[in-house]
């Protein structure tokens, strides 16, 4: 290479080797910074993205917070837990219980069979969040298009 160069004049080997040194630098800045340009721009905006899921979490927590603390107080119902649990079924809109019984002074228990299972768990779900009556114990069993299912609440002391 270096014969080739001595057999150039002076000017095209100016030119030659002007190309040789900005090709040089074209090939470092595409192979090397460039590769390293992406990566940080790719880290700051990973970084961007978590900076606001961290403030969202916080934000969130401080709702949870406020939300626990409000705890809202609940009239207790002097009506039998077995009706509590026949109204809750009834607003449901899940068909009525093959046995729904009295447990005890504050207990009740109710057989389901063939009931949607989604309608099933958002009727216990309101059961819990009223707060008059705690799930003690389920038994569920899966059908083709829909469950049986056992259950024995208490009431909330």
């Amino acid at each position: 290479m270096n014969a080739w160069l001595q057999r150039m004049n002076p000017r095209e080997r100016v030119i030659v080797v002007t190309g040789m040194v900005l090709a040089a630098l074209v090939a470092v800045y595409l192979l090397i910074a460039e590769p390293l340009l992406q990566k940080l721009d790719d880290e700051r905006a990973r970084l961007d993205s978590q900076k606001a899921l961290l403030e969202w979490m916080h934000t969130s927590a401080a709702e949870v917070r406020q939300l626990r603390g409000s705890g809202r107080q609940v009239d207790k119902s002097d009506q039998a837990p077995y009706l509590l649990l026949d109204a809750a079924v009834r607003k449901s809109g899940l068909p009525a219980p093959v046995r729904l019984e009295p447990r005890g002074r504050d207990g009740a228990a109710a057989q389901f069979e063939n009931v949607p299972f989604d309608r099933l768990v958002r009727m216990l779900g309101s059961i819990e969040r009223r707060g008059e009556l705690s799930i003690e114990d389920v038994s569920i069993t899966r059908r083709e298009t829909a469950v049986n299912a056992t259950l024995t609440l208490r009431r909330v002391p």
